[in-house]
C-alpha cells in the first residue's frame, strides 16, 4: 500500500460540528495576538509549549476532504477564505444572485502588507475568492483563467471591507467578471477575470474525479 493510500485508510469522515467552529474562532483569534504581542520571553517561551502540546494532541487521522460546497461540508468549512473552521481564513462571506454577488470582511494585522495596509496578494486572494463564488455553481465548477488587477489606492486594515462581484458575460465556456473592493466608500481595488467552466475530463485531471 503507498503512502498516500494508506494516509487516505487512516482518515476519518469529515463531520462539522460547533467545535470545530470554535477551534478555528480560537486559533483566529491566536494568531491576532500573536502577530501584535509585546509579551516578554518567558511569557512566549510558555505560549509556544503549550501550543506544541496542543498541537500533538490534535495529530492523527486526517479528514478525509469532499467535493461538496453545500452548507456544512468540509470545503464550506475549511475555505481558505470564508471558512468558518479554517485557522486563518478572513471572513468574507458572499452572498450569490444570478448575475454578480457581494459581502463585507474587516481584515485584521495577521494579513498586513505595508504598515496599516492589507497585503496586496490577500487583495487578490479576497478578489479572487469571490468571482470564483459567482463563476462556479454545483452544476458549473469553474477556474480562474486570468485575473488582472488594479491597484487605485491602499486597502486599509480593521475596517469593514465591501467586496463587489458582477458576472458580465458568458461566453461558452468562459465567463467575464468584474469586482471591486470598497473602504469607507472609495474603492481601492478595481479587476477583470476569466474563468474557465470545467469539463468531466477537467475534473478528472485537475481533481481525479468525474
Amino acid at each position: 500500500m503507498s503512502g498516500d493510500s494508506a494516509a487516505e485508510a487512516a482518515g476519518t469522515d469529515w463531520l462539522p460540528s460547533p467545535e470545530r467552529q470554535e477551534l478555528g474562532e480560537a486559533l483566529r483569534r491566536l494568531l491576532d495576538a500573536a502577530v501584535q504581542t509585546g509579551a516578554e520571553p518567558a511569557v512566549l517561551s510558555a505560549a509556544a509549549a503549550a501550543i506544541d502540546e496542543v498541537t500533538a494532541r490534535l495529530a492523527g487521522p486526517v479528514v478525509r476532504p469532499d467535493f461538496s460546497t453545500e452548507p456544512g461540508s468540509y470545503r464550506s468549512h475549511m475555505s481558505l477564505v470564508g471558512g468558518l473552521s479554517h485557522p486563518i481564513a478572513p471572513q468574507l462571506d458572499i452572498a450569490v444572485h444570478e448575475h454578480g454577488g457581494a459581502g463585507e470582511v474587516v481584515v485584521g494585522k495577521l494579513f498586513e502588507g505595508g504598515p496599516g495596509l492589507v497585503h496586496g496578494g490577500v487583495v487578490a486572494l479576497l478578489i479572487d475568492h469571490a468571482m470564483g463564488c459567482v463563476a462556479a455553481r454545483p452544476d458549473r465548477p469553474a477556474m480562474t483563467v486570468r485575473l488582472a488587477l488594479r491597484y487605485l489606492r491602499p486597502t486599509p486594515l480593521g475596517v469593514p471591507l465591501t467586496v463587489s462581484v458582477s458576472l458580465d458575460q458568458v461566453a461558452g465556456r468562459q465567463l467575464h467578471l468584474s469586482a471591486t473592493i470598497a473602504a469607507r466608500g472609495d474603492i481601492t481595488v478595481e479587476a477583470e477575470a476569466v474563468f474557465l467552466a470545467l469539463t468531466s475530463e477537467n475534473l478528472a485531471t485537475v481533481f481525479g474525479r468525474r
